[in-house]
């Protein structure tokens, strides 16, 4: 089967039809990110997820492709495209290998938060070679003790009375690419509470460490780190932004990167229902192929339907992004319905395929380990359920007001 499939192009095409460049960005996606999936990217998945590798030189071939431009200013060297259509490209490159899509997925996060809220001289200075895979970024805002609680970050920074720069010092903690990162978006609190954000490179004066975060359950084809920071040496030019503005700015990425997670979740949940139907079309049972029993039929229509709306969900994010739209809701619920569509859908995959669908040869367990990080990644689902989302449906009833009752 193709890794760019024909309901991606129709939720495109209800989004983006009258847009006179449509066509090309498609065309785009159908052509040479279809193609690169397929020769390079899906072969290499499982011996990467086995050797918990990070394809450097795929991600370079994939910038030099275009990909990770799709969606950024012209100036910067960007195509412009709306944010839906980066979106039904990571969502293909997550059915391919969720491990490698997590890394580019968290890279582009890392790129827009430099091309949203940096200075001109740092957009100028990084975000062309960032999106053309030149170099590959890393977000780094969780810490050890502060995951969804993010604002309880230890790490700090001071003024360096010297230069007039700052100083770094603190541990972050489960960071994707961060063993070969060459660019770091790292979030850290003043001497006032407030928190601000930076662009550091290794190799400046003071101790950066990176340590790998080994035997990871699943996403093994990225890879995780500690960074260590001790007497860091930060250039002024380098603050990102505002002084004490930080975490503002790590919220609005974080909304794009929901977006971002939504699309990789439909692309695992595809992939897992791909590997069952092609099993059910070869494994007999019961006289019938497997495809023909009652209950595989109703499970595969129903999982088709979850994974269509997880789809709709997500694009329509995208989009609105695009549009500048509030999507503080939108990109919540679709990292919230697209993560456990994909827990659930790989899941069943498993469960319909028996002995061979719990077994590495069929390739569909990695799905099931790949899908199970969505729900924790990018505001854990129990804090969009709980916080996120109700705060934002409560917050918009409030404002709009009661209808009389009908």
């Amino acid at each position: 089967m193709a890794f760019f499939v024909d309901d991606q192009a129709d939720a495109l095409w209800k989004l983006h039809h009258a847009d006179p460049d449509h066509e090309m960005y498609l065309s785009f996606l159908q052509g040479p990110i279809n193609d690169f999936l397929t020769r390079e990217v899906a072969p290499r998945a499982a011996a990467n997820d086995a050797e918990e590798v990070f394809d450097v030189d795929l991600f370079r071939t994939l910038g030099e492709l275009g990909f990770m431009a799709l969606s950024f200013p012209a100036e910067y060297g960007g195509a412009e495209a709306c944010f839906s259509f980066y979106n039904a490209g990571l969502e293909s490159l997550a059915k391919a290998d969720a491990g490698f899509a997590l890394g580019v997925g968290i890279h582009g996060t890392m790129a827009e938060g430099i091309s949203r809220y940096g200075s001109e001289a740092l957009r100028n200075k990084y975000v062309n070679d960032l999106i053309s895979g030149k170099l590959l970024g890393a977000f780094a805002l969780s810490e050890a003790g502060s995951g969804s609680d993010a604002k309880s970050m230890k790490t700090s920074w001071r003024r360096d009375p010297e230069t007039g720069g700052y100083l770094l010092d603190g541990t972050k903690y489960w960071i994707t690419n961060g063993m070969s990162a060459d660019l770091f978006f790292v979030m850290a609190r003043g001497e006032d509470g407030r928190i601000s954000a930076f662009v550091v490179e290794k190799g400046w004066k003071g101790t950066f460490e990176t340590n790998k975060i080994q035997d990871k359950m699943g996403v093994r084809s990225s890879n995780t780190a500690e960074l260590i920071f001790e007497d860091y040496h930060v250039p002024a030019d380098c603050l990102v932004g505002e002084e004490g503005r930080g975490f503002n700015y790590a919220m609005h990425m974080l909304n794009s990167g929901r977006i971002t997670i939504a699309s990789w979740s439909v692309g695992i949940a595809t992939g897992a229902l791909e590997k069952l139907l092609k099993y059910a079309h070869e494994r007999e049972m019961f006289g019938k192929l497997l495809k023909d029993l009652d209950n595989v039929k109703r499970e595969c229509a129903e999982m088709a339907v979850e994974i269509a709306a997880s789809r709709g969900l997500a694009y329509d994010a995208a989009f609105f992004k695009t549009q500048g739209r509030d999507i503080i809701k939108k990109a919540a619920m679709a990292k919230f319905k697209a993560s456990e569509v994909a827990v659930r859908v790989s899941e069943r995959a498993i469960q319909l395929a028996g002995g061979y669908g719990y077994v590495q040869d069929s390739r569909i367990e990695r799905h099931l380990r790949d899908a199970l990080l969505a729900r924790i990644g990018e505001g854990a689902n129990e804090v969009l359920s709980c916080v996120v989302i109700p705060r934002s449906l409560y917050k918009e009833f409030e404002r709009q007001g009661p209808p009389p009752l009908w």
